[in-house]
């Protein structure tokens, strides 16, 4: 197909493509509607962004001028950046912090607020039809658990990302379990009872993968995809039938402006059902038992990883 062809990166042409595509990213981000949806995301976690430029790519997760982890609170702090850098994709974790001030705060699992349970199915952009089916099957699993208003998904690029709103789960759950574990535990039960049906599409290409962790990021909506010409963009689930591969061109794209919905503790039953049945992050880390290194060591670890 056509369209797909001129989506990807014309690497035989890379100084111009990237000329190109600098002209288009200052016009896409100078949107309105595009900064307020990826501040909305973004408040509240620690973001990342990926610049990309002829000497290549690089991923950005800390403010070289003081060190802190990214934050996007404001449309004028988004602004801000967008003014000093060559921003082609936004990121936000799954996990919501108490405060995001200093390097230390961002790995302080107890810091965690709340968690969001995301479902990555990767697919080739080709199948497509197929990735949607996958989403479908996901999304009416939750529905069968009466989880329905606080699920929204996103289109990311070549895949989708099915995200339960982290403010489904209760307070008074988040006490007794881990924001970590119970994401982790939910798309994981998930993705165990919705395997047999994915695996009935018949497709070789198409995984739905569980990538909660302590550090997970995530595409913001309407942010430009890492390495194709298109923009990511939240759907309605219960529209999803009507969606069209064209709702991703970032001159025309049709986005779901209401995909922060939720129902307080609608997902609350779903969590501890399957925190029974799967138990906490398996890592160490979760446990708070692993390996420590020093903040100088970490800060020279994440050099290459700052503005």
């Amino acid at each position: 197909m056509l369209w797909i062809r001129l989506l990807r990166l014309d690497r035989r042409r890379k100084h111009n493509t990237i000329m190109l595509n600098r002209k288009i990213l200052m016009e896409h981000y100078s949107r309105e509607d595009v900064l307020r949806e990826i501040v909305k995301y973004c408040r509240g976690r620690w973001c990342a962004f990926l610049i990309k430029g002829i000497e290549g790519s690089k991923i950005m997760r800390y403010d070289r001028r003081d060190f802190r982890p990214i934050v996007l609170d404001t449309v004028e702090k988004f602004r801000s950046y967008l003014k000093i850098l060559p921003i082609r994709t936004v990121y936000g974790t799954v996990h919501f912090y108490k405060k995001i001030e200093r390097f230390e705060d961002v790995k302080d699992l107890t810091n965690i607020l709340t968690s969001e349970p995301v479902w990555d199915i990767d697919n080739s952009m080709m199948e497509w039809r197929k990735t949607l089916q996958a989403a479908e099957i996901v999304y009416d699993f939750l529905e069968s658990k009466g989880v329905r208003r606080s699920v929204y998904i996103k289109w990311s690029g070549e895949g989708i990302h099915v995200h339960l709103n982290s403010n489904s789960i209760s307070e008074e759950v988040y006490k007794k379990i881990h924001p970590l574990d119970a994401a982790y535990s939910v798309v994981e039960y998930v993705k165990g009872k919705v395997e047999e049906k994915i695996h009935e599409l018949n497709c070789t290409s198409l995984r739905v993968e569980n990538k909660i962790d302590p550090q997970r990021l995530f595409t913001a909506p309407l942010t430009f995809h890492k390495s194709l010409n298109v923009v990511t963009v939240c759907i309605n689930p219960e529209q999803l039938n009507s969606f069209s591969i064209e709702y991703v061109d970032p001159k025309k794209y049709v986005h779901y402006y209401g995909w922060d919905r939720f129902v307080d503790g609608e997902a609350d039953q779903l969590v501890f059902e399957a925190y029974e049945a799967v138990g906490p992050y398996p890592k160490e880390y979760a446990a708070g038992k692993r390996k420590r290194r020093r903040l100088d060591e970490e800060i020279r670890r994440w050099q290459n990883y700052m503005i």
